[in-house]
């Protein structure tokens, strides 16, 4: 597997309007409409993040590393420990799943489209 990043950002809220006024507030990120009811935020024109209702899981960030396959870095995060919480599944630019670490912590394996 190729080194990852972070690459995108998604804030599963309690309070949609009330988390984006705080981005914006904080940061001077800019909101715009988003797919499937999420709201992207943008610093400058480089959208960075959305926000989005938490539809039953916890509230929170949760970081898309972009890896080369989502279904082999799946089947290795696994191999070490890992949790499948979701399984690989299309987005609006790519395929991702979601894992949860050892430590508990959840992650995004996302593979541009």
């Amino acid at each position: 597997m190729s080194e990852s990043a972070f690459v995108w950002f998604h804030n599963n809220s309690e309070n949609s309007a009330a988390s984006i006024r705080f981005y914006e507030s904080l940061f001077g990120w800019k909101a715009s409409a988003g797919p499937a009811g999420m709201t992207m935020l943008a610093r400058a024109s480089q959208p960075i993040a959305a926000v989005g209702p938490k539809d039953g899981k916890a509230a929170g960030w949760l970081p898309y590393a972009q890896v080369d396959d989502v279904d082999a870095a799946t089947k290795r995060a696994v191999e070490l420990g890992a949790e499948v919480l979701q399984k690989k599944t299309r987005g609006p630019a790519g395929d991702f799943s979601i894992v949860r670490d050892p430590g508990g912590a959840a992650v995004a394996l996302w593979q541009k489209a």
